[in-house]
């Protein structure tokens, strides 16, 4: 299939998992907190990191967006919080909750960081411009 010239494309969208072994310090800390908590818990020694990488691409130029796992992590966050308030997550609070951690993002941009999760991996950088369309008419995002 032939792109357009000029036409912005999602090349690559995808969360990474990348592991890391947790310092003893670091461990002995989280094992003082479990034990606080609940005795029979022990921290492991791995842990992952999974920050999102975006590519999009132009003509044939290649940008490559680093979202990094503490930002992922803040982003997750935000949208957990408003389903455990009982509210339904929709594209336009996704939308608005990436602009709140990531305080920048094209329509392109925010569909290839939200296809990387489950419950919006169909969702097009057309429904990201509607929202953000709507973010703007609510008076929630300038410019």
């Amino acid at each position: 299939m032939a792109i357009p010239e000029g036409e912005v494309v999602i090349s690559r969208a995808e969360r990474l998992r990348i592991p890391r072994v947790l310092d003893s310090g670091r461990l002995e800390k989280l094992r003082v907190f479990k034990t606080r908590i609940t005795d029979w818990a022990k921290p492991s020694l791995q842990v992952f990191d999974e920050p999102v990488i975006v590519t999009l691409k132009k003509g044939g130029v290649e940008r490559v967006f680093d979202h990094f796992h503490a930002d992922v992590l803040r982003f997750e966050e935000l949208i957990s919080r408003k389903k455990a308030a009982g509210y339904v997550v929709s594209v336009k609070d996704a939308v608005l909750a990436y602009l709140l951690v990531f305080k920048r993002g094209s329509r392109h941009l925010i569909a290839g960081f939200l296809n990387t999760f489950p419950e919006w991996s169909d969702v097009s950088p057309e429904t990201v411009g509607q929202a953000l369309s709507r973010l703007k008419a609510e008076g929630w995002v300038v410019g």
